[in-house]
C-alpha cells in the first residue's frame, strides 16, 4: 500500500487536478493548471480550522482540526474546501498521476 493518498480536484468548468498527500510525512502537493489556485489550496491546507464534524444524524461538534496532521484531518477539511475557497474534491473521479489513476482513500 502506498504512503501517499491522492484526491481528484477541479475549479470553473475543465480546471482539474490533484491533491497528492504524503501520510508519512504529512505534506501535500497541489498539482493545477493555475499557480495562483495551487497556492490557495496549498494556503488553505496549511491552515488550522473550525470545523463542524457530525457525530450523530443530526449532532454536530465543533473541532479544531490541522488539515496535514493526519488523513482523517486532511479528508474533512476537503470536504469544506469548496464552499470556502471554491475548490472541490470530486470524490467518484480517480486522479490521473503521470497516466495512472489513482482512487481516493
Amino acid at each position: 500500500m502506498s504512503n501517499v493518498a491522492y484526491y481528484a480536484i477541479q475549479y470553473d468548468v475543465n480546471q482539474r487536478g490533484y491533491i497528492a498527500y504524503d501520510k508519512d510525512a504529512k505534506t501535500v502537493d497541489v498539482v493545477l493548471p493555475d499557480a495562483q489556485r495551487v497556492e490557495q489550496v496549498k494556503n488553505y491546507l496549511q491552515e488550522s480550522q473550525a470545523v463542524e464534524n457530525a457525530v450523530g444524524l443530526d449532532t454536530y461538534e465543533t473541532v479544531d482540526i490541522h488539515p496535514l496532521d493526519s488523513l482523517e484531518n486532511l479528508k474533512l477539511a476537503l470536504t469544506r474546501m469548496w464552499v470556502r475557497i471554491g475548490v472541490q474534491v470530486d470524490w467518484s473521479r480517480p486522479a490521473e498521476v503521470n497516466g495512472e489513476f489513482k482512487f481516493p482513500e
